[in-house]
């Protein structure tokens, strides 16, 4: 049974409008770069300058965005339930925070990149996993990209790939597949016939 369920941001909870090849070209970042690994290597100058232009963009970004059908539902449903709730994501803090306090979000716990080291580092999920006291096999982490299986195996706790009915991304091997969040149960039901409980 899991008793905490951490979800990325971006791509997972909400649908921004945030183009990441766009990023690189206002950042001047090489094609095929990570933005933040990237960033980390520029001199402190620069690297201040351009993560204040990539937080505005991020800003802008989460002005425009919209949960995913069921996500809202979704969280309410994991209270019902007595399930702690996190995010953890690559974005800024300002820019989470404010997807968070627009849209009623009731989430226990947020890591963002100014709290612990960005994905597939897992030092953020080992932080929940310790705020909340739990075992590896008691967290699910819920994210859309590579960066987020990486990290929930690197820490050693079950992952599932949101893929939103999007195909070609199994092969990033999650624990469990999540087509759309109004059959969250069944999907993770539909690859380990775990018994989730529903008190």
């Amino acid at each position: 049974m899991f008793k905490g369920i951490v979800f990325d941001l971006d791509g997972t909870l909400i649908d921004s409008p945030l183009c990441f090849k766009a990023i690189r070209r206002e950042l001047d970042i090489p094609d095929g770069e990570y933005i933040l690994e990237y960033l980390d290597t520029l001199p402190f100058g620069p690297r201040t300058e351009k993560y204040q232009k990539l937080q505005e963009i991020e800003i802008q970004a989460a002005r425009q965005a919209i949960p995913f059908s069921g996500a809202l539902k979704l969280l309410h449903d994991l209270r019902e339930r007595d399930i702690r709730v996190g995010i953890f994501t690559r974005n800024c803090r300002v820019a989470t925070q404010y997807v968070i306090e627009s849209f009623g979000m009731d989430i226990d716990m947020t890591i963002t990149r100014e709290d612990a080291p960005a994905k597939p580092n897992p030092t953020g999920l080992k932080r929940f996993l310790a705020r909340w006291c739990l075992e590896k096999h008691e967290l699910l982490f819920v994210g859309d990209f590579r960066f987020d299986i990486e990290c929930g195996m690197n820490a050693g706790v079950q992952t599932a790939l949101f893929t939103n009915s999007k195909k070609g991304l199994e092969s990033l091997n999650p624990d469990h597949i999540i087509s759309n969040y109004e059959n969250f149960w069944e999907c993770l039901l539909s690859k380990h016939q775990v018994l989730l409980s529903t008190v």
